[in-house]
């Protein structure tokens, strides 16, 4: 009840060092993978001089720079997920445990990660991790983000770091949090201590501006709900529908009046895409919602 008040990317990249001889075509194509994550950090890099050593350099010379999804990678190929915007991608890790990587989003791990140690993923944007359990091993899992790491010994949780946020919620299983850089400082004050362990039901909200957040949900499953083509909106405003509109599809509300942004709706909306989601909100709204360009031009009938 709704209340009133693609084009898939290669399934891996793999960006290899070795000793060896390969094409060009390869080198450019390894090169520009390590280039953008270089770039993507604002790291300043005399990047250019190192391209004819591509093929024996090593991942952690390369990225000693201080990349963070890599910072602690030992293997010499990694490989590389990405989706676009209404994207939405399956995968099945070497160990058995699956991720569902949401629109806009990266996943980057060493190819031999599962071997030996720590399984170790970095992530850039949102994913539902389902992690297969290592008991005779004792391998945890960790999920490194720029701001929170996840430690896992076997769960199904939500981890969403957009918008220079982190929201982890825990469905199944236990798992420990802790923070690195500026934001341990947050942690050290909300808690006095180094790491939060979380129970199932429960969801940790960090924010830079606001602190830490940590408190228990009936319905946690709302959190990944976006698995499912599921939308939850509680009291919702139009101005949070649009910027979980432009992370997910990649379209920006227009409006001919700013005052709309502040309406509200409360509801479970089940969309496979955006313009399934717009004809509903169009009858929740009483708007009129049209796509031009990359953008959603909204107007009152």
């Amino acid at each position: 009840m709704i209340d009133n008040n693609e084009n898939d990317l290669p399934q891996n990249l793999p960006v290899e060092f070795k000793k060896k001889e390969i094409s060009q075509e390869k080198q450019q194509a390894n090169w520009q993978a390590i280039e953008n994550g270089i770039r993507q950090q604002n790291i300043p890099t005399p990047v250019r001089w190192l391209k004819p050593l591509l093929v024996a350099a090593s991942i952690l010379l390369l990225l000693s720079a201080g990349v963070w999804y890599l910072s602690t990678a030992d293997s010499r190929t990694i490989n590389f997920y990405k989706t676009q915007f209404s994207q939405i991608k399956h995968i099945t890790l070497p160990d058995g445990s699956k991720v569902t990587l949401n629109a806009n989003s990266e996943l980057t791990l060493s190819a031999d990660w599962s071997k030996t140690g720590d399984r170790q993923v970095w992530l850039n944007g949102e994913a539902y991790f389902e992690v297969e359990k290592k008991p005779a091993t004792h391998q945890k899992f960790v999920v490194h983000t720029k701001d929170i790491d996840v430690e896992v010994l076997g769960t199904k949780f939500n981890v969403n770091t957009r918008h220079a946020k982190a929201i982890v919620s825990l469905e199944e299983g236990k798992i420990k949090l802790s923070l690195h850089g500026k934001t341990n400082a947050i942690l050290q004050k909300y808690a006095g201590r180094k790491v939060i362990e979380m129970k199932p039901g429960e969801v940790v909200k960090l924010d830079t501006v606001t602190g830490i957040q940590l408190a228990a949900e009936t319905n946690i499953d709302f959190r990944s709900g976006w698995v499912r083509n599921e939308f939850h909106f509680d009291n919702t405003s139009l101005k949070d529908i649009g910027i979980m509109i432009k992370d997910v599809y990649g379209y920006s509300l227009d409006v001919t009046d700013g005052k709309l942004l502040k309406r509200s709706m409360t509801g479970d909306v089940r969309a496979a895409n955006l313009q399934e989601l717009l004809n509903v909100l169009e009858i929740a709204f009483k708007f009129k919602m049209v796509i031009e360009n990359k953008s959603i031009k909204i107007t009152q009938p």
